[in-house]
């Protein structure tokens, strides 16, 4: 076994083998994989190998559709046979808003470029004879997915890898990993050591107990999964065609054809457990099942066998009953540990087979390129902090196996693993009747319910509405209070942060005291990595802002770009500090009565910052500035003592008609003023031109990190371009990643939207081809597989000349 190598894989399943072929095809040939036992031992051999193109995500859209693209042509391009079956499938559809989420998903697959249609029950049985449709209102039908045999692909895979020069050490277990003073890891095995500058955890059901050996907190669960197979069926074997795989939420299961026999595997909605009573398997686990628990999933096999009769007529041939990893929220982990560098995850794939390609493919281009050509932020292991501990892991994966084939809604959540981080006033919003949601384990208030009904949730607008209508035109018209807490806060302090920010960032520092800049982290190929406000409370103390779920994410984009000899530190200071945002007409008004800071604008303009005292707290910070286009103020104030302001200010703004505003407000009047978002307008796969922020890159400044870049991409010109559009207002707004089409041809896609209470119009941002970003361009956008007009207009739509926020 060599002794070094530029990146060592951990383990030996269709995610490690993917990732390393992948990175081969990329031009890394010094790179290994280590493997306790055989290739696929672990949890892949016994995967049933579904691989579906439906998904209501685009990015992992693009990661299946690779995967079934690649895996029929594997055996030609690496010489070992693979047995692919391009069946086809069926997801059916049950309910009105299952029936929205097949549509929503067919304006994906238009985005994403796979062959798909939403058919009506009667044409079910011209594909699938055997199958009854009773209580099915729509089914998505696909052409080009189907399954294939996990171990085939795996080893085609591994062959691949080979032939490019990549090593693979089979029966040898890694023992340890250590970080080396030189930044480099070594990896400890029973057979020698082997030092490397990147680290792949994808041990599959180990990796957590592989993350610990460097304190990586790694949110899997080992979920027991089972699946039967029938005898073979005299109907099946005088098929011509083989049937398409099924997705059927009344049985909960896929119901498929397997060797001319009956396939059926049930996700059940209740008594799913994980395996080994949550503790990681023997180390000398191999190949090996669990003892089946047939009988516990009996209701949901009578199920099936209602939707597909064909099951009850066979006897069974076999019972798989497996262990299967599962995150949290079901999607996997590969890009970057929190941490020191280059440590990255590649694991907990509930469905790795399918994403096995695909998924190797992105994070190979991350860490060979820097980034992918794909937003990989849904599968960053840094979306979980250290607040997703091991039993939160196990409730909220049991509850997400559980509703593996329910449709949930836009907003809707598990209601399970909540309240593990709250700020000091949410039992204060929840008396007002705050209807909550998780963000990086925050509960954070998105509209305020007087009718303590909660909200109904939908793909079209819902009870919420009418609530929400009141709390943006409350901030419009008179002042609101907000409590966004959530905000990643971090304290850059040091003889040297301000040069240290000022080449990091691509747009000037404040250079005086007081001064407050929103400006971006971008990679070294000059595309979008965070989005920060950062304010200059000294010569020598930066505070810094991000969003919620950007904490571990933007510490690590920090703490990364420090160099040696460096006078700064970074601390986290996110759970140190409350956040209340005033904001409105009378938001001045309301916030003199509570200080004794002089809040002129003479005295305190737009965009700057000052410390003072409210409500008789000391030493809180006052920021001018908001992300909801109004007069007004974010007060930064220790957590201990927000209770104690928020009474303050509520009770000053009382006979001004203050109101509490949730997040869907905050949306609406973003949308009204063209706030970009970081994670949908702004991600690493745009750059600053593309996003229409060339305002907020200085190029004039000396190099910054992607400045070469940037000026490269500037004179290339956009590939696509931001716009700003109003939609046909009929019951629903776009949501993100809805087709836009000019003249019947698709042409970009929505990043997000909302409707603008104060204007009146359904608000939207859209990528499109560069030549069309003219104001007054007509589009059509798919929302719901309908077509409805819309036009780009001039930002902003609300206060384009900032005079309100200047007021």
């Amino acid at each position: 076994m060599k002794s070094h190598a530029r990146v060592v894989v951990v383990g030996g399943g269709v995610m490690g083998v993917g990732l390393l072929y992948h990175l081969a095809l990329e031009g890394w040939t010094d790179i290994a994989l280590i493997e306790k036992g055989e290739l696929t031992s672990g949890s892949t051999w016994h995967a049933a190998g579904q691989c579906p193109h439906f998904n209501g995500s685009l990015n992992m859209t693009k990661v299946h559709l690779y995967g079934t693209q690649l895996y029929p042509k594997l055996e030609e391009l690496t010489g070992q046979a693979v047995s692919w079956h391009g069946c086809g499938g069926l997801r059916l559809a049950t309910t009105d808003e299952e029936v929205n989420w097949l549509k929503y998903v067919y304006g994906i697959s238009k985005l994403a470029g796979y062959e798909g249609e939403i058919i009506g029950p009667s044409e079910i049985k011209q594909y699938h004879p055997y199958l009854e449709t009773f209580g099915i209102k729509a089914a998505f039908r696909t052409v080009t997915d189907g399954h294939v045999a996990p171990a085939d692909i795996t080893n085609a895979m591994a062959a691949g890898a080979r032939k490019l020069g990549a090593e693979i050490y089979r029966r040898n277990r890694v023992i340890d990993i250590k970080l080396l003073p030189n930044g480099e890891w070594r990896v400890f095995t029973e057979q020698g050591n082997i030092d490397c500058e990147h680290v792949v955890n994808s041990a599959g059901s180990y990796c957590d107990v592989v993350g610990s050996w460097t304190a990586h907190n790694v949110p899997i669960a080992n979920m027991l999964h089972q699946y039967i197979i029938t005898e073979p069926l005299q109907e099946l074997i005088d098929l011509k065609q083989e049937l398409p795989v099924v997705r059927d939420p009344y049985s909960h299961a896929y119901l498929r054809e397997e060797t001319n026999g009956v396939l059926i595997g049930p996700y059940e909605t209740a008594t799913a457990h994980t395996c080994w009573d949550g503790q990681p398997p023997r180390w000398d686990y191999e190949s090996e099942l669990e003892p089946n628990e047939v009988d516990r999933i009996m209701p949901w096999l009578e199920k099936a066998t209602e939707r597909f009769p064909l099951f009850g007529k066979a006897g069974i041939k076999s019972v798989i009953s497996g262990a299967i990893t599962h995150t949290p929220d079901g999607v996997y982990l590969s890009g970057p540990a929190h941490g020191p560098k280059n440590y990255w995850m590649h694991c907990g794939a509930s469905i790795g087979i399918c994403q096995g390609g695909g998924a190797g493919k992105y994070l190979a281009q991350w860490m060979v390129h820097g980034q992918a050509e794909i937003n990989m932020r849904e599968f960053d292991p840094r979306r979980f902090g250290n607040w997703a501990s091991k039993d939160y892991t196990a409730e909220v994966s049991v509850t997400d196996y559980h509703h593996m084939y329910y449709c949930y809604k836009p907003a809707e959540q598990h209601e399970v693993g909540r309240r593990l981080r709250k700020s000091s006033l949410y039992d204060k919003l929840k008396n007002e009747g705050a209807q909550f949601a998780q963000i990086f384990g925050w509960e954070r208030a998105r509209w305020f319910d007087k009718s303590g009904k909660g909200e109904a949730y939908s793909f079209r607008r819902n009870n919420a509405f009418e609530a929400v209508k009141a709390e943006a035109m409350a901030v419009r018209e008179r002042v609101g209070l907000m409590d966004l807490s959530t905000f990643a806060k971090f304290e850059v302090k040091g003889p040297d942060a301000f040069s240290f920010l000022n080449r990091i960032h691509a747009n000037k520092i404040p250079a005086k005291n007081g001064g407050l800049a929103l400006s971006h982290l971008l990679n070294d190929n000059g595309f979008i990595e965070s989005e920060m406000t950062i304010t200059r409370l000294a010569d020598d103390h930066f505070y810094v802002l991000s969003a919620a779920a950007a904490q571990d994410y933007d510490f690590d984009q920090l703490s990364w770009r420090l160099r040696a000899g460096e006078k700064v530190t970074v601390t986290d200071v996110t759970d140190d500090y409350a956040v209340l945002v005033l904001a409105g007409p009378r938001a001045r008004d309301v916030l003199s009565a509570c200080t004794k800071t002089d809040l002129s604008n003479a005295a305190f303009p737009w965009l700057t910052a000052q410390v003072g005292e409210v409500a008789s707290i000391k030493g809180v910070r006052l920021v001018r500035v908001n992300y909801v286009g109004e007069l007004g103020w974010e007060i930064h104030v220790p957590m201990a003592d927000a209770p104690k302001v928020y009474d303050t200010l509520m009770e000053a703004g009382k006979p001004l008609g203050i109101q509490l505003f949730g997040t869907y407000a905050m949306n609406s009047l973003r949308m009204e003023k063209s706030y970009r978002g970081w994670g949908s307008e702004l991600t690493a796969e745009i750059d600053m031109f593309e996003a229409s922020m060339a305002r907020f890159i200085r190029l004039e400044k000396e190099g910054f990190t992607g400045k070469a870049a940037s000026l490269n991409l500037k004179q290339r010109g956009p590939r696509i371009q931001l716009v700003y559009m109003e939609v046909e207002n009929t019951d629903s707004d776009c949501m993100g990643n809805e087709p836009v089409y000019h003249q019947g041809n698709i042409v970009g896609l929505t990043t997000s939207g909302g409707f603008g209470h104060a204007v009146g119009k359904s608000l939207a941002f859209a990528y499109v081809d560069p030549k069309l970003t003219a104001i007054g361009t007509e589009f059509e956008v798919m929302i719901f597989s309908e077509k409805r007009k819309a036009r780009i207009i001039a930002e902003s739509i609300w206060d384009p000349k900032n005079e309100r926020l200047k007021a």
